[in-house]
């Protein structure tokens, strides 16, 4: 495996870790859903916006928005 690759899973790993703990703080769980298109997002599988809209799509009903 390369080394960047490694690095940049090393990365996300950081990246999600401070996500959760952000979100904790704030009392909130990420769905899987939502981390899993968040790891999509960090492989630059998706764009932030598509990850935005599919997370919305999926959870909005549920506020009523």
């Amino acid at each position: 495996m390369k080394t960047s690759v490694i690095k940049g899973k090393r990365n996300h790993k950081r990246v999600i870790s401070s996500v959760r703990a952000s979100m904790a703080m704030e009392g909130l769980q990420p769905s899987l859903h939502a981390q899993a298109l968040g790891k999509l997002y960090l492989e630059d599988k998706i764009t932030g916006r598509e990850a935005i809209a599919r997370i919305k799509e999926k959870h909005s009903a549920k506020f009523g928005l």
